[in-house]
């Protein structure tokens, strides 16, 4: 069958890592993206694409994820930390998206890594404070994983923006914007 969906307004791009999305962008990027954590039912953020999130000894500056085994992108690209690392890079780095995201760690040219593979299904970011909430914000868009080797097409294509790959319930399958989206 064929669900229809109504939305308020279009997005200027589906790239978790560069276009800024609103109410609509989440209703889309989820349908196509999965996050590192949930929401549970009692409101708690849990792990998604994650296994477990953990503060490092305590620290809650410091925090691991460790991916799922065997996950693969729509593309066939598998998730690993590289990839985690990429997408987290790439939106610290966005002219917009950075602006979210950078306030809570060290400066791009600092000595400190924000992120760091520990092996390939773990990541470490390392927070300038404490942040019981970090958890949560991988729920959101800072959480939202696409495929790496559809990053290094959209960047060199920007068009390819429009055609997400992630990791959701969903597959892209066409977009005219302002119009219609489609997802399979």
């Amino acid at each position: 069958g064929t669900l229809s969906y109504g939305l308020e307004a279009d997005v200027d791009g589906l790239n978790p890592t560069f276009s800024a999305f609103s109410s609509p962008g989440y209703v889309m990027g989820n349908a196509v993206f999965d996050t590192l954590t949930a929401w549970s039912t009692d409101n708690v953020p849990v792990p998604f694409l994650a296994e477990s999130v953990t503060a490092v000894d305590g620290d809650l500056s410091k925090w691991q994820v460790k991916l799922r085994p065997g996950i693969t992108f729509h593309d066939g690209t598998p998730l690993n930390a590289e990839a985690v690392i990429k997408n987290f890079e790439l939106q610290r780095a966005a002219p917009l998206v950075g602006l979210a995201v950078r306030p809570y760690f060290p400066p791009i040219d600092g000595p400190d890594p924000a992120a760091e593979i520990i092996d390939d299904l773990t990541v470490q970011f390392n927070l300038l404070d404490q942040n019981a909430w970090f958890p949560g914000s991988l729920a959101s868009q800072l959480g939202m994983v696409a495929s790496p080797a559809w990053l290094d097409a959209a960047a060199a294509d920007p068009a390819l923006n429009q055609q997400p790959v992630g990791t959701g319930p969903f597959v892209f399958d066409s977009r005219s914007q302002d119009s219609v989206t489609r997802f399979v």
